[in-house]
């Protein structure tokens, strides 16, 4: 991470997203935790989908050229990232917030 603006790299690796953090910091704590709770939704709606293309690259059959790995490998890579982006996000408010709200399932 080094010196990065953006993110900081704690000890243990955890990433802080500082934007986030100077955002939501001095917001009460009820609207934090509803900003919270939209981003656990988001985060589970974005997991449902990774796992969806993983589920279809699998399927998929192999990719005869050598220099890609193809669209449903392509799509399950993105969605991968998506995912891990909004979880640093999630982390990041969780942190602020000092506790996991419930969130009942959709």
């Amino acid at each position: 991470m080094g010196n990065d603006t953006n993110c900081a790299a704690q000890p243990d690796q955890k990433v802080t997203l500082r934007p986030v953090v100077g955002l939501t910091e001095h917001l009460p704590k009820r609207d934090l935790e509803q900003i919270t709770i939209q981003a656990i939704r988001t985060h589970r709606r974005l997991r449902d989908a990774a796992e969806a293309k993983y589920e279809e690259w699998r399927k998929a059959p192999p990719v005869a050229s050598c220099d890609t790995v193809g669209p449903a490998r392509i799509a399950y890579v993105s969605a991968m990232i998506d995912m891990h982006a909004q979880q640093t996000l999630l982390s990041t408010l969780l942190d602020v917030l000092g506790h996991v709200p419930l969130v009942p399932a959709d």
